[in-house]
Order: C-alpha cells, then sequence, then structure tokens
C-alpha cells in the first residue's frame, strides 16, 4: 500500500509535527485523512466543495508563503487529493 503523505482533503503534511492529526477510521485504522477534515468515519463539513476549501487554506498557508502563491499552489494541490478527484 502506498504510503499517504499528506490528507488527501486539504493538504496538511502528515509529516512528524502533524502525525497527531491523523483521523481513525470507525475501526480504529488510521485514515487517509487529518482530523481537522475528518471525523468517526465521516468528513467533518461534506457540503464544502474544493473552492471553499481552497478559500478556507489560502489565509492559512499565506502566512508562509504569500496568500497568491498559497491561491496558485492550492488550486494545483488539490484537484490531485483523492476527496477532490472527479470519479
Amino acid at each position: 500500500m502506498t504510503k499517504i503523505t499528506m490528507c488527501q482533503s486539504c493538504g496538511l503534511p502528515f509529516n512528524e509535527e502533524h502525525v497527531h492529526l491523523i483521523a481513525t477510521e470507525p475501526d480504529g485504522s488510521k485514515s487517509i485523512y487529518c482530523t481537522y477534515c475528518y471525523k468517526d468515519g465521516k468528513f467533518i463539513d461534506p457540503n464544502l466543495s474544493m473552492e471553499e476549501m481552497i478559500e478556507m487554506l489560502v489565509p492559512v498557508w499565506g502566512k508562509t508563503i504569500g496568500e497568491e502563491e498559497a491561491r496558485k499552489e492550492l488550486t494545483t494541490l488539490l484537484p490531485t487529493l483523492k476527496r477532490w478527484k472527479k470519479a
């Protein structure tokens, strides 16, 4: 199985600093999502659109890389994540 290196909803890296934020599935196994996005086997905000997720994350990422760069990176990254990939 491929190691999941980031939340497949918001892109939060699952590095040493954030490993405690990996959500769990109802059976207790590790999820591919973080605790900000997922709880008890369900998305916390199931109706959230990818565009809304980007707008929520831009200010957070923007603190480090600037909002314009954050928006550009998120617009590229999020469509590649499992939650947002078109079936």
